[in-house]
């Protein structure tokens, strides 16, 4: 991890720390409010506000033990803590979409009687603290899938904040209260959208899938541009976390001496980090090797 990346690193630390307290708070007043309010909005608000709290949590231990050294046992270190973390967040957003859909599915024929000024209130709470919290995360610049799946979840609650605000809204001004039970399924929904892309990516570095904006065929083309070069084969690229790729190929070299060859290999692993290659492990060779097997 370069300089640039441990001082936005430690930053988002701070302020994931500082969002955890103040959703721990933001919480306590809306299940009050659900509760006193008797608003279906507000409450599958607040479930997704548990599900932040618990995501902020989440990732404030992810990155503290992502941040250890590495050892015998873990030679890259814990890194992948994060993306497990970020990934449990993902399955927490869909769980929460499921329970918010059934009970509004519960509630729409038969809306009870909806407090509209309480809802609004405290939707506007909802809406400042976590659209300021998601907003300091994304202004972070950290790369990492954990704050990244932190911050979605900040967005997402922000944005269903807006959805409770509607409902107060209608509420107040129309007496409307099932539209507070049809804006629980919009939060659902955009709950169950974040979820499906964070999974996505998240089960991707646990695949170990080549990462985003990596082709193959031009990081060959790149290694055999090299007039030293007679071929490359056994190449593989995976995320050994969400900021971090790794490389490995076998390399056929013309040189005359082993100094040589690592001229070339110190080229070479210069050139790849220019494409944002982090950890390149190149075997070189002076002729192919015999173990193509076709699995590889």
């Amino acid at each position: 991890m370069s300089q640039h990346d441990g001082h936005h690193h430690a930053s988002s630390g701070r302020i994931l720390r500082v969002a955890l307290a103040a959703n721990g708070v933001l919480l306590v007043v809306q299940v009050v409010g659900a509760v006193a309010f008797s608003s279906l909005a507000l409450l599958a608000d607040a479930g997704h506000q548990g599900s932040d709290v618990a995501a902020l949590l989440i990732a404030v231990v992810a990155q503290a033990i992502a941040g250890r050294a590495p050892s015998d046992n873990y030679t890259f270190g814990l890194r992948r803590t994060e993306v497990m973390g970020a990934l449990l967040n993902a399955v927490m957003l869909l769980a929460v979409a499921v329970w918010v859909v059934v009970e509004a599915s519960r509630r729409i024929g038969d809306p009870p009687d909806v407090s509209g000024w309480g809802v609004l209130l405290l939707g506007m709470a909802g809406l400042l603290v976590n659209g300021g919290c998601a907003w300091l995360l994304h202004r972070s610049a950290d790369r990492s899938l954990n704050v990244r799946g932190a911050a979605l979840h900040l967005t997402g609650d922000a944005a269903g904040s807006v959805g409770v605000v509607v409902a107060g809204l209608a509420v107040v001004l129309w007496s409307a209260d099932w539209v507070d039970s049809a804006v629980s399924y919009l939060i659902a929904g955009l709950l169950l959208w974040t979820g499906t892309g964070l999974v996505r990516r998240t089960t991707r570095v646990l695949l170990e899938g080549t990462p985003p904006g990596m082709d193959i065929s031009e990081l060959s083309a790149l290694i055999t541009a090299d007039e030293r070069v007679n071929g490359v084969h056994h190449l593989h690229v995976w995320s050994v976390d969400s900021t971090t790729v790794a490389l490995s190929a076998h390399v056929e070299v013309a040189a005359d001496s082993l100094h040589d060859a690592q001229l070339v290999a110190t080229h070479l692993e210069r050139q790849l980090a220019l494409r944002g290659v982090d950890h390149a492990t190149l075997a070189l060779e002076c002729h192919p090797c015999d173990s193509d097997h076709e699995h590889d």
